[in-house]
């Protein structure tokens, strides 16, 4: 018994010193554990609230609805600016800004997704399209510079044609005529890229078409 009192009595002055902490700390652990599922629960929330805002952005954009998309994607971006549908809404908006001749607002949000897409594979795309405006816009330099900072294989032929239309434009026909024909001995390429490529280098006369891959 004696023993037990000494275990007892041992056992209430190391509560008596330690209790409160021990309470705190584990206030504190369940505190987090709550705290964490409440993050993800909130997550999980703002992953649905941006599908959904997805979902009626595609369906106005395929509508044809171009003011309604551009105002659905920008607050999109505004609202979920870290979610994986915002890089998918600017490049959305950008054609809807295209679609209603507004060109400076199709920029704007291809630069952003230039910035800060979720994934990388959507830079080039971005890029390519901000190329697309700045050639229309007779920005040339400028169109070049986007190009030279694209390095995936997978978009060579679009940005080899591309570097072919601003040659053309200013004039250096051998250039443009190299940059065409280098598209056309690439691998892979759809029935319709080859004939496009190939009426603008008829265009530039004097071509001899190379053999069909």
């Amino acid at each position: 018994m004696a023993g037990e009192e000494q275990e007892l009595e041992a056992l209430k002055k190391w509560w008596s010193e330690n209790g409160k902490s021990l309470l705190a700390g584990l206030g504190i652990g369940l505190a987090a554990v709550a705290g964490w599922t409440s993050w993800q629960t909130w997550q999980r929330t703002q992953a649905e609230l941006a599908s959904v805002s997805y979902e009626q952005l595609v369906n106005d954009a395929t509508a044809g609805k171009h003011d309604q998309a551009l105002v659905q994607a920008e607050a999109l971006v505004d609202d979920f600016p870290d979610s994986a549908y915002a890089s998918l809404a600017s490049l959305l908006a950008a054609r809807a800004a295209v679609e209603s001749n507004d060109p400076g607002r199709a920029k704007r949000h291809l630069e952003w997704v230039v910035e800060h897409a979720s994934f990388p594979e959507l830079v080039p795309i971005a890029r390519i399209r901000l190329a697309r405006l700045l050639i229309d816009a007779r920005e040339y330099e400028t169109a070049l510079a986007e190009l030279d900072r694209i390095d995936s294989p997978a978009f060579d032929g679009q940005v080899r044609e591309l570097q072919g239309d601003i040659h053309h434009a200013r004039g250096d026909r051998d250039a443009a005529r190299d940059s065409y024909q280098t598209v056309l001995a690439g691998a892979d390429l759809s029935v319709s890229t080859r004939m496009r490529v190939r009426m603008k280098l008829d265009d530039l006369g004097e071509f001899t078409f190379p053999p069909s891959s």
